[in-house]
C-alpha cells in the first residue's frame, strides 16, 4: 500500500472591505488569480524573463515554488507534466455576493509540505492583494488577521494580525499519522464545491469508489512527492483501486454546478462537476489515510481554486 508523508496546514484569512466588494458564486479562481499576481509582484526580481524556466534565482523564489514548482530530479518528466501547486484556496459556492464597507469575510488558504516556509510572503501578498483590490468591482479590503487552525479539534492559533507585521510560522501540520479513523460502516461525503473528476477522458457522473480512489492517489501522491516527504515514490498504485471495487454505491443524490471564470484566451472556462452527496458501503479501513488527505486538499480538476472539496461524514 502506498505511504503519505504530507504535512499540510490550514488556514483563515480574515478581512474587513473598505469598498464595496462584488465577488462570484464561487471566488475561489478570483482570490487565486489576485494572490499569485501580487505575489509575482513582491517576489520576482527578473521580470524581464518571460518564464520563470530560465530564471537563476529560481530555486530561491516564493513565487516558483508556490506558482512555477521544479520537478525534483529524482521524478520523470513525463509522470507530473503539469505539477500541482501547493496551495489550495477554500471559498463557498453559493450565490453571488456583495461585501459593504466595514462588513468582515473571510477565506482558508490550506498549504502542502514545505511550500508553509513561505508564509510571510503569503501573507505580504494578502495584504497588497487589499491596496489593489478585488473582485468585479475592484473593491479594497484590509486584511485583520490570519489564524492556524485545526479541522478536527477547532483549536485555532493567531499567526498575523492588522496591528502588527510579524508572522509567526507556528502552524497547526497535519499528517498522516494526525488524520482521524473514518465512521465505521457507511461513509457519505459530501461535495460542496464543483467536483470534476475525469475517467477515461470523460467526467463522470456516477462517482464509482474506485474512480475516486484513484484520482485521490493521483493528486495526493503527486503532491506528496513534489512538497512532502516522498514516501509514495516507487508505490504500487494499482492495488488500492481494484481493492476499491468491493466498496459499492449505496446513493447518490448530486447535480450538475458550473460557473464561468476568466481564461487565458478570449473566452471565458467554464468551471463545472458535481455537488451533492455519495454514500458508500463495505471496508473503507484501506482508504482511510487517502480520504482524509482528500478532504483537506480536494480532488480533481481545479483543486487549487478549492474545487473538488468534500467533507466525510458517518452514514447516510
Amino acid at each position: 500500500m502506498p505511504e503519505f508523508d504530507l504535512p499540510v496546514s490550514l488556514l483563515r484569512v480574515g478581512l474587513r472591505a473598505e469598498q464595496p466588494i462584488r465577488l462570484p458564486a464561487f471566488a475561489g479562481s478570483k482570490l487565486e488569480g489576485a494572490f499569485g499576481r501580487t505575489l509575482y509582484q513582491i517576489a520576482c526580481t527578473r521580470r524581464d524573463l518571460k518564464t520563470c524556466a530560465t530564471c537563476p534565482l529560481r530555486s530561491v523564489c516564493p513565487y516558483a515554488a508556490l506558482y512555477a514548482p521544479t520537478l525534483p530530479a529524482h521524478l520523470e518528466v513525463d509522470s507530473l507534466e503539469s505539477p500541482p501547486r501547493p496551495l489550495v484556496f477554500e471559498t463557498h459556492l453559493g450565490q453571488e455576493r456583495l461585501i459593504a464597507p466595514g462588513e468582515a469575510f473571510e477565506f482558508g488558504l490550506r498549504i502542502a509540505g514545505r511550500a508553509a516556509k513561505h508564509l510571510p510572503y503569503m501573507v505580504a501578498a494578502i495584504r497588497q492583494m487589499g491596496e489593489a483590490g478585488i473582485g468585479l468591482t475592484r473593491g479594497r479590503f484590509e486584511l485583520t488577521e490570519v489564524h492556524s487552525i485545526h479541522p478536527y479539534t477547532g483549536e485555532t492559533r493567531l499567526l498575523s494580525s492588522a496591528d502588527s507585521p510579524v508572522v509567526r510560522l507556528e502552524t497547526f501540520t497535519l499528517n498522516a499519522a494526525g488524520l482521524p479513523p473514518l465512521p465505521e460502516g457507511r461513509l457519505t461525503l459530501h461535495l460542496e464545491t464543483f467536483t470534476h473528476i475525469r475517467s477515461g477522458g470523460k467526467a463522470v457522473d456516477n462517482l464509482q469508489f474506485p474512480v475516486l480512489i484513484r484520482a485521490l492517489q493521483r493528486r495526493v501522491s503527486n503532491l506528496e512527492q513534489l512538497y512532502g516527504g516522498g514516501k509514495s515514490l516507487g508505490s504500487n498504485f494499482g492495488e488500492l483501486p481494484l481493492l476499491a471495487r468491493t466498496v459499492d454505491v449505496v446513493e447518490q443524490k448530486t447535480r450538475h454546478a458550473a460557473q464561468a471564470r476568466s481564461g487565458k484566451g478570449k473566452y471565458p472556462v467554464f468551471m463545472n462537476g458535481l455537488v451533492g452527496s455519495v454514500t458508500y458501503s463495505g471496508d473503507l479501513r484501506p482508504f482511510a489515510t487517502l480520504l482524509r488527505f482528500g478532504e483537506l486538499v480536494g480532488v480533481g480538476k481545479w483543486a487549487h481554486f478549492g474545487a473538488g472539496r468534500y467533507r466525510i461524514r458517518g452514514g447516510v
